[in-house]
This record gives structure tokens, sequence and C-alpha cells, in this order.
């Protein structure tokens, strides 16, 4: 049996039932109001770049962050049987490092890097680039559509129930996971 195709991972509603740079901006307006003026200073210089200092100031705990369960052991079963598996996230990369240290089951972090935003076609030409015979990506939402139009599959994690449609009537889908409406 041929090895499967490399799976790329999308971290934020996928892999954690949470959006990371959502949570960081939340305790930075909640330690200071005025901290906006500073968040809207920092996004003149691009969603990366303030995602990387909102990373710095409140790095993350990647041990007690919400993990979508069923997704993660899925994951280890899959590593544990040879798949090669890839971090893909527009969340910075200290906190995806944190994240794939923390879970153990990534050979590959792709993350922005306080210049580039790595979401919806900066990601899938990143993957692209990196997995020139083709991958598998695993999101969540509208931007993974651009992704998911260059991987040769889809899986669908924690979408809503009309963009699982559209995927399944645009994609070849490996597998979905549906969204726990008790979460």
């Amino acid at each position: 049996m041929p090895a499967k195709l490399p799976l790329a991972v999308d971290l934020d509603g996928t892999l954690i039932n949470t959006d990371l740079f959502t949570r960081a901006m939340l305790r930075f307006f909640g330690a200071a109001p005025w901290n906006v003026f500073v968040m809207l200073a920092w996004l003149t210089r691009g969603r990366a770049y303030a995602k990387q200092r909102l990373t710095l100031l409140y790095p993350v705990d990647a041990a007690a962050l919400p993990y979508n369960a069923p997704f993660v052991v899925w994951l280890r079963e899959e590593r544990a049987a040879g798949r090669v598996i890839a971090l893909a996230t527009a969340f910075d990369q200290r906190g995806a490092d944190a994240v794939a240290a923390h879970l153990g089951v990534f050979d590959h972090v792709f993350a922005s890097d306080g210049r580039t935003n790595l979401k919806s076609a900066k990601k899938a030409d990143r993957l692209r680039r990196a997995f020139p015979r083709g991958f598998v990506y695993a999101g969540n939402e509208r931007a993974d559509l651009k992704v998911w139009a260059t991987a040769k599959a889809a899986i669908i994690v924690n979408a809503s129930p009309a963009l699982e449609c559209e995927a399944a009537r645009r994609f070849e889908v490996e597998r979905v996971f549906p969204r726990d409406e008790r979460a």
C-alpha cells in the first residue's frame, strides 16, 4: 500500500477550539484600554507583525489550550502509522512551535513570521512548495478553501454545515470531524 500524502493541519479552530490571536488581543486590551491604539499601530505594519508582538507579550501555554481531542487522537494514529504531519497556521511561529513541541506529532511547522501572514493563498503556496508531490489539508474556515483548492484532498474539522457541504462539493474529502455543538 502506498504511503499517504503528507497532512498539513490548521491550528485555530481545527487543532484547537479557539483562536490564539483573538485570545491574545483580548488579554492585551484587558490589560489597558489604550492598548487599542497600540494594536492599531502594530496593524499598520501587518497582521503578522501584530501576532508576533502579542506572542512576545503573551507566550502560548500549549498545555492549557482547548485541543480538539478526537482530532488529536486521530493525528497520533496517523503519525504512528508513518504519515508526515505539518502544522500550518497563520498564527506566529513562536506559538506554533510551542504547540508542536507540546503535542509531539508534527514533522514540520509553517507559521507567520512577523512579516508574512501565512493565511489562505500564502499558506497554500507555502505548502505547495514544501510538498511538491501533493498534500492533504485539515481546516475549518472559508479562508481554507484556497488551501483545499491546491491540496489533493481535504479534511474538514469543526466547520459549519454550509462550509462542510461546499468543501464536499468542490474537493475530494478524506475525512470529516464534525463540529461538536456541545462544546
